[in-house]
């Protein structure tokens, strides 16, 4: 098939806007298949500008306007996030939601979500972190379902600006636009992603998962989390990195893997540190707060606040919100294994845990502390790390640090 054939089937999309969405989807696909065989010195640039126009012109890719419905949510939710009252607007969002609502419905609501996240994020310092990657989530998960609203864009643009700004991690990749028009790796995303959503259409309520309740089991069983690590062995030592692969079980403790996967999948745990070592013990990280082992929570409200049980999210700060044990698993503390970090008092664990070495078997934190998973390969980089030089304090003298946590799903 030549270039030309292949931009007149794509022009054929263009100037026929009555055609199908499968017909739309098919010519843009053909239009990316047979682009490196077209040799006409102005094809790449007619495809990225053609394949442009479909997306945009197209009646299929015009975003609906919102139903009245929706619309009262989104007012009352404003109205109770300028009041400062952000899991009212958080709820009132939730409470709108319906498996049935269109697709545009949905984007204003996940994009409203997203913008409260910010708001509140913006109002306190002391969760910013959270607040924002909660917002960015959710704008993301807008812009997946209508790659081409330019308000989600805007909103998800600012964001970015405001993370990047306050030095939390964006990571961004590949960009989808630049100047207000899609790159030729956005226009291949915009395919990509239509496909990808006919198959996650049809799961509803999981879409708006992070409006601010914690999710129930978002790790399938056999998932792993790889983390990468960085450290000096020694006085003098060069420093290495290595990496630690963990599995999880989300049969035995299905509350503290579903914090901690939606703690790694926020990037919570990326450039923290591993601020407490203790040769033949453990070595223990993941507070993403204070670095110091006074600060971390839980990802969600898990009817726990500081220890105490709670009847709603709204009872406490998020900031307060912990774990309640499952350290009844029948998992014990053996060599190579991960556990929950809490204080003495029960239900208290957030966000910190710890890694037990090769030569260590701490039996007396069973049935107190919760076991969540093990390690597959690196316990030796993690007997390594719990022998290097710490104050008395037992913090490391040379910073071991979490560059980062990647979950792998199977």
């Amino acid at each position: 098939m030549s270039g030309i054939h292949t931009l007149a089937i794509a022009r054929t999309v263009y100037e026929r806007p009555s055609l199908m969405s499968n017909e739309l989807r098919h010519s843009r696909k053909i239009c990316q298949i047979f682009k490196p065989r077209m040799y006409l010195p102005d094809t790449s640039k007619s495809i990225h500008r053609l394949t442009r126009q479909v997306f945009s012109k197209h009646p299929l890719a015009k975003p609906m306007p919102a139903s009245s419905k929706v619309k009262d949510a989104v007012s009352k939710a404003n109205t109770a996030s300028e009041d400062g009252d952000y899991d009212l607007a958080l709820n009132t969002l939730r409470d709108a939601w319906d498996d049935e609502l269109k697709k545009g419905d949905q984007v204003v609501l996940i994009r409203t979500a997203g913008m409260i996240h910010m708001s509140r994020g913006q109002a306190d310092d002391s969760i910013r972190r959270q607040a924002w990657k909660d917002a960015r989530r959710n704008l993301e998960r807008a812009q997946k379902l209508d790659t081409g609203n330019k308000e989600t864009r805007r909103q998800l643009n600012s964001l970015m600006s405001m993370m990047d700004e306050s030095g939390i991690y964006v990571g961004r990749g590949f960009s989808l636009f630049a100047n207000g028009e899609p790159t030729p790796f956005g226009l291949l995303a915009m395919f990509v992603s239509g496909i990808i959503l006919l198959a996650i259409f049809g799961q509803g309520r999981e879409i708006i998962d992070s409006f601010g309740e914690a999710e129930s089991n978002p790790a399938a069983e056999g998932d792993t989390v790889i983390m990468t690590v960085s450290y000096y062995p020694h006085q003098g030592a060069q420093k290495v990195t290595e990496d630690i692969e963990i599995q999880l079980y989300p049969d035995d403790a299905p509350n503290h893997v579903a914090s901690f996967i939606e703690h790694v999948s926020n990037g919570m745990y990326d450039g923290t540190s591993f601020h407490r070592v203790i040769d033949n013990f453990m070595i223990q990280g993941g507070d993403f707060q204070n670095s110091d082992g006074t600060g971390g929570y839980a990802s969600g409200f898990y009817g726990y606040c500081n220890g105490q049980q709670a009847a709603s999210s709204q009872d406490c700060s998020p900031t307060s919100y912990t774990l309640p044990d499952e350290a009844d698993n029948g998992l014990l503390h053996e060599s190579c294994t991960i556990s929950m970090a809490k204080t003495s008092q029960p239900h208290t664990g957030g966000s910190q845990f710890f890694l037990i070495p090769e030569d260590s078997a701490p039996e007396w934190l069973d049935g107190k502390h919760t076991v969540f998973g093990s390690i597959l390969s690196g316990c030796d980089v993690v007997t390594s790390i719990s022998e290097v030089p710490t104050d008395d304090g037992d913090r490391p003298v040379n910073p071991v640090v979490l560059i980062s946590a990647v979950l792998i799903s199977e």
